[in-house]
Parts: C-alpha cells; structure tokens; sequence
C-alpha cells in the first residue's frame, strides 16, 4: 500500500505516465494497473486522463495532503529501526530515579554528549512504578532503578552496577538521631513506614528482609506514596523507614539519616535495559555510569 501512495505522488510530479513509469523502471501497462487497482481499492479516480499526459483529482491531492506526513513518519521510523539494529543511535531514552541522578547520572552526561554530540538524550525523572511501565511500553531504553527491577523477572537485561548502603530515617527529636551509626536491631520495636507496593514494587519486602535477617519482624503502621510523604509520616507519627543510600546529605527539617552498620544491609543499584544488541553509545554510557556510583561508594 505505501510504495502504491508513492506511485501516486510520482505520477502527480511527472504529469506523465511514460516519465512517471521511466522513473520507477517498470512498464507503462504496469503503472497503469498499479494505479487502477488503488483507484478501485479507494473508490474514485486518482487521475484524469488527455492528450497532454494526465492531471490529479482532488482525491489525489487529497491522498497527497493525508499520506506525505504518514510517508514521512513511516522513513524516520523505519530509518530509526533499522540504525538500531546496526548498532547506532539517534536518541536515548533513559528513565532514573530524581534522588540518585545528582550522585550517578548528572556527573556522566557531560563526558557523554562530548563523545556522542549527535545523540539526542531523553532524560525522564520517574518513580520505579514509572520507570517499570515505561520499559514494558518500550518507552525507554534505560532504566536507573533499584532491586525493584527484580520485579520484571528476565523480560528486560538486568545489569547490578553497585551495593549501595543503607539509611535509617528517623524523627529528629529520637534517641538515635544523633548517632553517627546504628545497627537494624536498634530499631526494633519501633513503627515502620514502607511506600506501598503501587509505588515502589519491593522496597516493602526489601525492607522485611532486612530486619528479618536482623532478627526480628518490623511493625507497620502506614504505607506512602512518594518520599515527601514518608518523611512527613516519619516526623508526625514517630515513625521510622529504611532508605538507599543515595539521599542529599542534609535531610529535610525534623528528620535525621542515619546510616545503618549491618553488614547485610545493602540496597543495589541497577540499570534495566531493552532485549538486543547494544549501540556502542549505550554500552559507554553504562560503563560511564557504573564508574561514578562505584566511585561514590567506595
């Protein structure tokens, strides 16, 4: 049905059956089926036939207005896959976590457009929830995420870039907020907060593990949907979380970070990208990446 459309915006640039068909290298008999079997599948004439060549109808002008951005659409796509499959990229879409760009993606992107300056790079500050969805929808290439991506199974490549450690979240005003370290055990007996498994697929049974493996069962008292609600949860419930260690340094008024001493206590840090080869651009990237968070928790 395309190379029929083109057939047809040929036709309309020559005027002419003979130059049209002299242009597409076939035979003037078999232009002229070409067309009347797209007239008849459409069902109105395209062209009106005299002595001079031929003219277009408005059908054809209309065909013309309606399908040249369908054409276009269509070669930018099909260029688009086919410099995929040969290894080159004209965009990355990468999908990350707003907390941990600043420390892991933010320093790399620099180093990145210097050695690719043809690469237009799509950056999308997502929650894990978005982050899972946007890849499912082959939204994105590259998902910067946490072990929640364990939550996709073997759908999508699973590269683990780092252990990350782990903050306790407390009140300001408890006991423990002025140690520069506690254990998991320190914590029991207090009221946990977990995101819900809507927002962040896993941390909740990360979060379990954890203290289970610390020798006790945390208490839950509430769910949350973002991070700004935690901590608000935290400081107004006296309540306590488990956070990666990829927090800003300086907390939030009337809440205190921690870090947590267990050696078992760790979070790690993943990258998820889409099934097929991968581009040299996306290949440095990644090893880009994977340098500076090893870096930082060295």
């Amino acid at each position: 049905m395309l190379q029929r459309i083109r057939t047809v915006l040929i036709v309309m640039d020559c005027g002419s059956l003979n130059q049209a068909a002299t242009r597409l290298g076939v035979s003037q008999p078999t232009l002229t089926r070409q067309l009347q079997a797209l007239e008849q599948e459409i069902g109105g004439a395209l062209f009106e036939r005299d002595s001079t060549g031929v003219r277009p109808t408005d059908l054809a002008f209309t065909l013309r207005d309606s399908m040249v951005p369908v054409l276009k659409a269509y070669d930018l796509a099909w260029a688009q896959v086919i410099a995929h499959a040969q290894g080159r990229e004209s965009q990355l879409r990468i999908g990350y976590l707003g907390l941990a760009a600043a420390r892991f993606l933010t320093p790399v992107l620099g180093k990145f457009q210097e050695a690719y300056p043809d690469i237009e790079l799509w950056l999308f500050d997502q929650t894990p929830k978005e982050q899972l969805a946007a890849l499912s929808a082959g939204d994105l290439d590259l998902a910067l995420i946490g072990q929640e991506g364990a939550a996709l199974g073997d759908t999508f490549y699973r590269q683990k870039i780092a252990k990350i450690g782990v903050r306790a979240v407390l009140p300001s005003s408890h006991p423990l907020a002025q140690r520069k370290t506690l254990t998991l055990a320190d914590l029991k007996g207090e009221k946990f907060i977990a995101p819900t498994e809507a927002a962040v697929p896993g941390r909740k049974k990360w979060m379990l593990e954890l203290c289970r493996e610390a020798g006790f069962r945390p208490c839950w008292i509430a769910g949350s949907e973002a991070v700004a609600e935690t901590f608000t949860r935290v400081a107004g419930e006296r309540a306590v979380t488990l956070l990666p260690d990829y927090m800003e340094p300086t907390p939030p008024p009337g809440i205190a970070f921690v870090s947590v001493s267990d050696r078992h206590a760790t979070w790690d840090f993943t990258i998820l990208r889409q099934r097929g080869k991968l581009s040299p651009a996306c290949r440095d990237l990644i090893r880009w990446i994977t340098e500076a968070v090893r870096g930082r928790v060295k």
